[in-house]
């Protein structure tokens, strides 16, 4: 049986941090109902674990956040995601075990900041048409097809546009100093 206290202080988390761990979860599954229930799955799992864990409201976010990602994956492999997505967001997971536990949001905002700068820069090296194609599919969601028109090429070279820039983005993430955040972004960019 757990103390009143201890009700007080997960129910003080779990109100300060759902909000925050629905919209990650809702971003990277992309089906609201999926995304509450991978948010209640994890609350459940650190109710269970509540009295050995020891968090303090204030820093209780790295955790929940590992936890919710965990449960991501495990969602997406249930799901049959490609292997090579499950791969990389391993890799992400396998990697924020070891980042400090008390980084911070700032921190984290930096980090992300430095790696989009980077991406962005590598993107700058690319062939215009590579980069406009690339940026047309990932961050406005322009079909193949939409690109294809607008450039008036075929799909196929649309297709092999983004496979070269996937690659070098890729390339580059191999040469690029060692942080948690990259594997995931690269995660994401991807189809």
């Amino acid at each position: 049986m757990k103390s009143p206290a201890t009700h007080d202080l997960f129910k003080e988390i779990y109100l300060t941090y759902w909000d925050t761990l629905f919209g990650i979860a809702n971003k990277k599954i992309g089906y609201t109902q999926d995304a509450m229930d991978i948010v209640q799955d994890t609350f459940t799992y650190v109710w269970q674990q509540f009295p050995s864990l020891q968090l303090e409201t204030a820093k209780a976010k790295p955790f929940l956040i590992t936890c919710l990602y965990y449960r991501i994956f495990n969602h997406l492999r249930a799901k049959g995601v490609n292997e090579k997505h499950l791969l990389h967001f391993q890799a992400y997971l396998e990697n924020e075990q070891s980042v400090d536990p008390h980084y911070t949001a700032g921190e984290i905002e930096a980090e992300l900041e430095a790696v989009n700068i980077a991406i962005m820069a590598e993107l700058d090296r690319m062939p215009e048409r590579m980069k406009h194609i690339f940026i047309l599919s990932r961050y406005e969601n322009k079909s193949i097809e939409e690109i294809a028109e607008l450039y008036e090429i075929a799909p196929k070279t649309v297709r092999n546009q983004l496979s070269d820039a996937m690659r070098r983005l890729k390339d580059f993430a191999d040469s690029y100093p060692a942080t948690a955040l990259l594997p995931l972004i690269l995660l994401f960019l991807e189809d």
